[in-house]
């Protein structure tokens, strides 16, 4: 039960209907009303914007001279969370119900009410403002909740896809991604690029600048690939140690090769020095490019086997150098394409498996005031 003292303010330009009401209100002293009267609408939308504090609004729909929901509407919309009640001489259903579905907590038809009843409507209509106001706040905390969860589940789905070192995308998520686009384009009948990077002569760059300014080199030609492939389709991650895969979706051989260049010329525009490498006074990448229409009918792998095949013979051939596989995919024989192909087809599984989890934790449902 309400005790405190309310503040109401009664919209009507019936003198005699205000004297009624404080005289209804007024007559339980342990129930302390202070009535503040507005004859019309213009005046009590200003009275609830710069007036004192406001606990209900009891509003006469005539007080613009004809019975209208839109002087309810225009009170509603500017103190949504104020309490309302209705008073009428219009005893209309279809009114009266209409009003409560837009908001009114009540309806008191004018000459049909006690002064216990116009009590017991004050009282209940704040008593369920009150609750849709805390419904509304849970709802707002759980809106808030969900959408922190969304980005924490984002940031947890980025740290384990990211590499920590390099901060472009890890094995894994190379191996899901390369299978996802060889599905798709084999669907499309498009072209699937991939190019492997190594670093030369790492090993000896960290021996001779140590483990931390290795860690500082891999990340910047990290960064310099992943500035070179630039399309948002492209995929740059480390395949391992100082090897990058940089995966070109509908480019072909031509087009790739390009990007291998690019990249290549990145790395010397870093200009960071290497004086234990043999062929170069700064660092420096090989790199291998392969390129294939995917086929159901030809194992994935190939095409990573193809670009490693073709980073080997730069290597062989001098480093600092891009070397393409020029042969379909198809026509290599390896002994890894078993092993390669349950690796990928384990990863798309797991990732089937984390957009189930996703789906399932979005499915919680928001309450709702009744």
């Amino acid at each position: 039960m309400y005790t405190a003292h309310l503040n109401i303010l009664m919209i009507d330009d019936s003198e005699q209907d205000v004297a009624i009401i404080r005289e209804l209100l007024g007559v339980n002293p342990d129930y302390p009303v202070d009535i503040i009267h507005c004859p019309t609408l213009a005046v009590g939308l200003e009275q609830l914007q710069s007036g004192p504090s406001i606990d209900l609004v009891l509003l006469d729909l005539c007080v613009s001279g004809e019975l209208d929901l839109e002087v309810f509407q225009q009170i509603h919309q500017a103190s949504p969370t104020i309490a309302l009640i209705i008073l009428s001489g219009n005893a209309d259903e279809e009114i009266a119900l209409q009003a409560m579905q837009e908001g009114a907590q009540d309806y008191l038809v004018k000459g049909q009410f006690t002064s216990s009843h116009l009590r017991r409507s004050v009282q209940y209509a704040l008593e369920r403002q009150s609750l849709l106001q805390e419904l509304d706040t849970k709802n707002q905390t759980l809106q808030s909740l969900s959408h922190q969860l969304e980005i924490a589940n984002h940031q947890l789905s980025q740290l384990a896809t990211v590499d920590a070192l390099t901060q472009v995308r890890n094995r894994r998520h190379f191996d899901e991604i390369f299978l996802l686009e060889w599905n798709r384009l084999c669907r499309e009948n498009h072209p699937l690029s991939l190019i492997m990077a190594d670093v030369d002569h790492f090993k000896a760059y960290n021996d001779t600048y140590g483990h931390q300014a290795g860690d500082e080199c891999l990340h910047r030609v990290a960064q310099a690939i992943a500035k070179s492939a630039k399309r948002p389709a492209d995929c740059v991650a480390r395949y391992g140690g100082e090897e990058f895969a940089i995966i070109l979706p509908n480019t072909d051989l031509a087009g790739a090769t390009l990007v291998a260049e690019t990249i290549r010329s990145a790395i010397h525009g870093l200009n960071i020095p290497h004086e234990s490498s043999t062929m170069s006074p700064q660092v420096s990448v090989s790199l291998g490019v392969a390129s294939q229409v995917p086929d159901e009918n030809v194992a994935p792998s190939l095409l990573i086997e193809a670009a490693d095949r073709a980073l080997y013979v730069a290597k062989q051939q001098g480093r600092d150098r891009v070397q393409t596989h020029q042969k379909d995919c198809s026509s290599l024989e390896s002994r890894r394409t078993l092993e390669l192909v349950g690796r990928l087809q384990q990863a798309l599984n797991q990732q089937k498996a984390k957009r189930r989890d996703r789906l399932r934790k979005k499915s919680g449902a928001i309450v709702t005031p009744q």
